[in-house]
């Protein structure tokens, strides 16, 4: 990334100084497709600006204009970015939040338009939403946030190998939800970790945090989505017999069904306590345990049988070609 910052500042003091200036030099690629545009990037002030439109409508965002405030608005998921044109912050915020809730992001240049099209730093939109952004051959790349490898780990390792992948993924924090994120207050204490797959399946699982919060997410366009979410009832019903008897509140939506047998896997922590838990679930909603193991600073208090993330004879059901 420093390398792509030193290039257009280079090209800029080169070529323009602060002068604003269209190249069509420079072509835009996302995924590997040109991106079709009649507004070539420009430079700003040593900064690549590119026309939002066209760049957040190929990452699949919405965008809208106001023209009496000179305020765009492009929306991805939950997620609303808003600019106006001559300012050079950005409000960043979710479908649904309050006004207090919105956060500000400084800009390298201010929003301008140029030739009826509002441009915005390249950077900013691309890398909002998770993308990777680099520069060669003058050619600006939008590009997956995964590398060959971590694609390969993804969509066609064997089962044990993508689930922890996607559990890593989950825990680093991915960020992007369709509708706005419930809390999660880890009451007690409880930092557990459910996770629930279908058989056969990685790409799409519900996860149960702190035995308060159920997920279910998604991988779309190599990113990790929560697309719908719900709280336990709290009434001392076990959580996963919770999620399956759709014994749940301030749900996002109604409940995704999935009529297949499952996979659990739980991990928590409690003080110098830690503990693991794995385990199958019938059609039907019967949990039977395969391994279990207990801790306590650091020494096994307690286990039984295998940890292990897959069930007995699963084989994938997923045939996905890895993508470019």
């Amino acid at each position: 990334m420093k390398k792509l910052l030193y290039t257009f500042a280079m090209i800029g003091a080169i070529s323009i100084g602060s002068t604003v200036f269209a190249t069509g030099g420079i072509c835009i690629t996302v995924k590997n497709k040109q991106l079709p545009t009649d507004s070539p990037p420009i430079y700003d002030q040593g900064r690549v600006q590119v026309p939002l439109r066209a760049v957040s409508e190929a990452l699949g965002a919405t965008v809208d204009w106001n023209q009496k405030s000179k305020t765009v608005t492009v929306r991805k998921w939950s997620e609303i970015v808003m600019l106006t044109v001559g300012k050079k912050t950005a409000s960043v915020g979710k479908e649904g939040g309050t006004g207090d809730s919105s956060e500000k992001i400084n800009l390298d240049v201010s929003v301008k338009t140029f030739k009826n099209r509002v441009y915005v730093p390249l950077r900013f939109v691309s890398e909002r939403y998770g993308y990777k952004v680099d520069w060669n051959n003058n050619t600006v790349s939008i590009q997956s946030p995964l590398d060959q490898n971590q694609k390969a780990a993804l969509y066609s390792g064997d089962l044990q190998t993508s689930r922890k992948f996607v559990m890593d993924a989950m825990h680093s924090g991915f960020g992007h939800y369709e509708h706005m994120p419930l809390q999660t207050l880890h009451a007690h204490e409880d930092y557990s970790t459910t996770f629930i797959f279908p058989e056969g399946e990685v790409l799409r699982f519900f996860a149960i945090e702190g035995n308060e919060t159920v997920t279910h997410f998604e991988y779309q366009d190599d990113l990790l989505v929560a697309t719908w979410q719900a709280h336990l009832n709290k009434n001392g019903e076990d959580s996963i017999q919770q999620l399956l008897k759709d014994n749940l509140i301030d749900r996002t939506g109604p409940t995704p069904k999935i009529n297949k047998s499952f996979l659990y896997y739980s991990h928590g922590i409690m003080g110098d306590s830690s503990w693991e838990e794995s385990g199958q679930i019938s059609i039907g909603g019967k949990a039977t345990q395969t391994g279990f193991i207990s801790e306590v600073a650091g020494g096994v208090k307690d286990s039984s049988g295998t940890i292990t993330l897959t069930r007995q004879d699963e084989i994938r059901k997923e045939v996905i070609k890895i993508p470019q």
